[in-house]
C-alpha cells in the first residue's frame, strides 16, 4: 500500500504541476490510499518546522535558501501548503519510490494546529516559533489554545527556537525539558518606554500572574520585560544571539555580523535573526551566513516601495484577523513622522468562514494614526466597518473617503497629499498595484 500511495502521490503530484496547481492534492490522494503515509517516509538528518501565527512563510523560505545557498540539498513547501496534506506532498514531490526524502536538509512552514499531525511522525529535529498572538478568532479561539495545540506536537527531544522578547513563548518551555535556543532584539532607536498600545496578547506572567513590567518596547508586549512580583524570578531569558544595533536597512548581531534586509520592518528583523540562530546552531560559517541572508531576494508580496509622481508609496501587505500584522503596519507608518494618507482595505477577511468577524479590528492601534494623517482611504466590502472603528478612533470623519473598491478610489488616492501607506490584505495588493500604475501614466 505504501508504494501504491507514492506511486499515485507522485503522479497527482506531476499533473498538479504541469498544469500549475495543486499544492496539496496529492498528499489527499496519498493518504487516501495510506492513512498512515505520513509515518512511513525515511527522514533526512534535519528536520525543521516553522510555526507562529506570523511570519512562518518568510523564515522558512530564508532558513532553507541559507542552506541551499550554503551546499545542502533542500525541500521546503515553497507552494504554501502547511497543513498536513500539505506537508505530504513537499514529501512526496522530493522521496524515492521506497519513501526515502533524498534532500539533506527539510524545513517545512507548519499551520499552528497541524503541527500535532506532523512533527511526532517525521523525526522532527528542531522547531522554531515565531510568535503566538490572537489570530483568525472562529479557529484559533485564544493564546493559550494555540499554546497547547502546538505543545501537543512537541516532544522532549525537539530543539526549539525562541524569541526571548516575546513572554507568550516561554510557554513552551515551563516544566519542560526541550533543549532551547533564544533570539531576541536589544534596545534599539525606535524602541520606546511606554506602552504605545492599549490591547496587547500578554500582560500577567505566566508563573505567579502578576503584572509584566518592561525595561523598554519593541512592539506590543515585546520587549525587554519582567515580573513585578519580587519573589518571582520570570523575566526576559539572555538570548544567545541578538540584534544589538539596526542602522537603515542593516543590522548588526552581536555587535559584530551585519546582515542587509529586504525593507525595515520590525517583523524582518525578527524573522530574520530566528533564520540566523537556525543556521548558525548547525555549524555553519556566520559571515556566509550573513551574506546568503543578505543575498534573498525581496519579497514584495510582503512589503514594497516605490514612487508614484514624485510621491513615497509603501504597500504593507497584513493577514486579516490578525491584528498583530496590522499594528506592526500601524507602528512603522506612526515611525514616519511626514504628513500621509493612508489606504485601508481588502477583498475577503477569509476564505474558511460563511461570516465576517470583526472583533479583531479593534484589537489595531489606529489611534497612533489620528495626528499625521490627512486622508484615510477605506475601500472594499467592509470599508463601512473600517470607517466607524476610524471614528472610535478619535479620527475626524473629514479625513475620512468611503469607496466601493480600490479602482473606485483612484481619484481619491490621487488627490491626497503626502506619501501613501497602503496597508492591505494580500488579495488587494494587485488591485492597489495597478491602480498606482495607471495614475503614474496619467502624467
Amino acid at each position: 500500500m505504501k508504494l501504491i500511495s507514492i506511486l499515485m502521490g507522485k503522479l497527482a503530484a506531476f499533473l498538479c504541476t504541469t498544469i500549475g496547481r495543486g499544492s496539496t492534492f496529492p498528499g489527499v490522494v496519498a493518504e487516501k490510499l495510506d492513512k498512515n503515509i505520513i509515518k512511513k517516509f525515511k527522514m533526512p538528518n534535519k528536520v525543521i518546522i516553522v510555526t507562529g501565527s506570523s511570519g512562518k512563510g518568510s523564515t522558512t523560505r530564508i532558513i532553507a535558501n541559507g542552506f541551499k545557498d550554503l551546499g545542502f540539498s533542500v525541500a521546503y513547501n515553497k507552494e504554501g501548503g502547511n497543513m498536513l496534506y500539505g506537508v505530504i506532498t513537499t514529501l512526496l514531490k522530493n522521496c524515492t519510490l521506497g519513501g526515502k526524502v533524498k534532500p539533506e536538509v527539510l524545513v517545512l512552514e507548519m499551520d499552528e494546529r497541524s503541527v500535532k499531525f506532523v512533527a511526532p511522525f517525521i523525526k522532527t529535529t528542531d522547531i522554531v516559533i515565531t510568535n503566538v498572538t490572537r489570530d483568525q478568532p472562529p479557529r484559533q479561539r485564544h493564546i493559550e489554545f494555540i499554546v497547547e495545540e502546538i505543545l501537543r506536537g512537541i516532544d522532549d527531544s525537539i530543539h526549539l527556537y525562541l524569541n526571548a522578547n516575546d513572554p507568550a513563548l516561554q510557554r513552551f518551555v515551563l516544566n519542560r525539558n526541550n533543549k532551547v535556543t533564544y533570539f531576541g532584539i536589544d534596545k534599539l532607536r525606535d524602541s520606546y518606554k511606554d506602552s504605545l498600545f492599549s490591547v496587547v496578547n500578554n500582560t500577567r506572567c505566566p508563573i505567579c500572574h502578576s503584572t509584566l513590567v518592561y525595561d523598554y518596547y519593541h512592539i506590543e508586549d515585546l520587549g525587554k520585560y519582567k515580573c513585578s512580583n519580587k519573589n518571582c524570578k520570570f523575566a526576559m531569558p539572555k538570548p544567545k544571539y541578538s540584534i544589538t544595533d539596526f542602522n537603515g536597512n542593516t543590522i548588526t548581531v552581536d555587535k559584530k555580523y551585519s546582515i542587509t534586509l529586504s525593507n525595515n520592518m520590525l517583523y524582518s528583523l525578527i524573522n530574520t535573526l530566528a533564520s540566523y540562530s537556525v543556521l548558525c546552531d548547525y555549524g555553519l560559517d556566520k559571515d556566509k551566513v550573513c551574506e546568503s541572508i543578505s543575498n534573498i531576494n525581496q519579497d514584495t508580496k510582503v512589503f514594497n516601495k516605490y514612487k508614484v509622481n514624485s510621491r513615497d508609496v509603501y504597500v504593507l501587505n497584513n493577514k486579516c484577523e490578525n491584528a498583530a500584522t496590522y499594528n506592526q503596519s500601524m507602528l512603522y507608518t506612526y515611525n514616519d513622522k511626514r504628513e500621509k494618507t493612508v489606504v485601508l482595505g481588502w477583498f475577503e477577511i477569509s476564505r474558511r468562514y460563511l461570516w465576517d468577524e470583526l472583533s479583531w479590528l479593534y484589537d489595531i492601534e489606529f489611534e497612533l494614526l489620528k495626528d499625521k494623517t490627512t486622508c484615510f482611504i477605506c475601500a472594499g466590502p467592509q470599508r463601512y466597518d473600517l470607517a466607524v472603528r476610524l471614528k472610535y478612533a478619535g479620527i475626524d470623519e473629514s479625513k475620512i473617503k468611503i469607496h466601493t473598491d480600490l479602482y473606485d478610489a483612484k481619484d481619491s488616492i490621487k488627490n491626497s497629499k503626502g506619501p501613501i501607506f497602503a496597508i492591505l490584505n494580500f488579495d488587494y495588493l494587485n488591485d492597489f498595484n495597478t491602480v498606482m500604475e495607471g495614475l503614474k501614466n496619467e502624467d
